[in-house]
């Protein structure tokens, strides 16, 4: 009879495979947005977040200031076609939906966040790109529909304003396109912010650093990219004058003068001043809102508007033209340090050729009005604020989960 041993040693488990080869990963649910599921959101929020009587009330405060500011415009205005009250409730606008918008969608998450609303929304079949999606369009609509009660100022500013319907309208893209970026940047804020006091306030000063910040970075880094020039202006030397050229000089009759035997000397106190090269920092004034605005806006010659059928310059071709300005930096004149010249203006003026730096400066002006516009740099950093903060959203709006590997067993 064969014994059988009672106690069998027991078999050597196998080796337990490695805890990476077994563990799921973690990953988001998915982002990708969907047309309906965005439709969707957009309509829910549309519903929750309908005005009170205090939202309604602000908002007839705001569109009243917008529309009583426009028409004292365009009382002032001179008669004929003049572009300054077009440009100035397209400013209003402007200031308007980016107010508006990025208060609205900087408490949009948080607030949901608080109230218990946006976790069931999240273990929906709905998207992480369809929440984000939903909530900025619903955001930027309310805006633009409290816009869209300033239609008929803004209709009548356009025909007094001597554009063309396609300029207009490339326009009122850009500010949709800003208000909507402004909108998205509220949005961002409120997926990082845990309190909506916090993201309204951060989404406010991101926006007023493009408006303000933009401007004062330009200003204070102009002393990091100046050259010093000794000033080298020419005067007529008065107390080296005859008797017979100063009594010509002060009736300014050169008849019996010859204005180029005239004593000159260069200013006996030269001083050193600073010329910023501003064409090495033009493009952190183009990345503001507004002056790509202006820049997006038709150019008005100085010499030929009225040929053109245009109003005279306005704001936006001022603006244009100082931008231009400083996008095409100092002259060589004014790199030389040559700033007045009194000798050659009377010798001009009595030849009866008229003074050249007068002429200079005018086709200075001349080609600063009609230089070429620049909006690119501004789209360019609209684009990447959108799409940045699109992806921050969706980043914190997906919820986390174990998807477990094909064949695996759950115990």
């Amino acid at each position: 009879m064969t014994l059988v041993d009672q106690n069998p040693a027991p078999a050597e488990a196998p080796e337990p495979a490695a805890a990476s080869s077994t563990r799921p990963s973690i990953k988001g649910n998915p982002w990708l947005p969907t047309p309906r599921g965005v439709w969707l959101v957009t309509g829910i929020e549309l519903r929750r977040r309908r005005p009170t009587v205090k939202g309604w009330i602000f908002y007839g405060l705001l569109v009243a200031v917008i529309l009583g500011l426009g028409i004292l415009v365009a009382m002032v205005a001179p008669d004929g076609l003049t572009s300054i009250p077009l440009e100035m409730v397209l400013v209003l606008v402007l200031g308007a939906g980016m107010l508006i918008a990025p208060s609205l969608a900087a408490t949009s998450i948080n607030g949901d966040s608080s109230e218990g609303v946006l976790a069931p929304l999240q273990m929906t079949r709905l998207t992480a790109g369809d929440l984000a999606l939903g909530k900025l369009l619903s955001s930027w609509l309310i805006a633009f529909f409290v816009l869209l009660t300033i239609a008929p100022l803004l209709v009548y500013a356009f025909v007094r304003s001597g554009w063309h319907g396609d300029e207009l309208a490339i326009v009122l893209a850009a500010i949709l396109l800003v208000v909507l970026t402004s909108t998205a940047i509220g949005l961002a804020w409120s997926s990082l912010a845990a309190r909506a006091v916090a993201s309204v306030s951060l989404a406010h000063l991101t926006t007023g650093f493009l408006l303000l910040g933009t401007l004062l970075t330009f200003v204070f880094t102009q002393p990091l990219v100046s050259e010093s020039v000794t000033n080298t202006s020419r005067y007529v030397d008065y107390q080296a004058l005859t008797d017979e050229q100063r009594a010509a000089y002060d009736t300014w009759d050169w008849s019996e003068v010859d204005p180029a035997t005239l004593p000159c000397t260069t200013d006996p106190d030269p001083w050193i001043y600073a010329v910023p090269h501003t064409e090495r920092t033009a493009w952190i004034v183009l990345a503001n809102p507004v002056v790509m605005i202006g820049e997006m806006s038709p150019i008005v010659s100085y010499e030929t508007w009225e040929e053109d059928g245009r109003a005279a310059p306005g704001l936006f071709a001022e603006m244009h033209a100082s931008v231009s300005g400083w996008r095409i930096g100092p002259s060589e004149a004014d790199l030389a340090g040559t700033q007045f010249d009194e000798c050659a203006m009377i010798v001009a003026d009595a030849s009866g050729e008229g003074y050249t730096g007068e002429g200079d400066w005018e086709a200075e002006q001349q080609e600063r009005s009609t230089y070429d516009r620049a909006p690119w740099i501004g789209l360019g950093v609209q684009g990447a604020l959108l799409l940045g903060s699109i992806w921050i959203v969706i980043a914190r709006l997906r919820v986390p989960y174990k998807k477990l590997r094909a064949g695996s067993r759950v115990a």
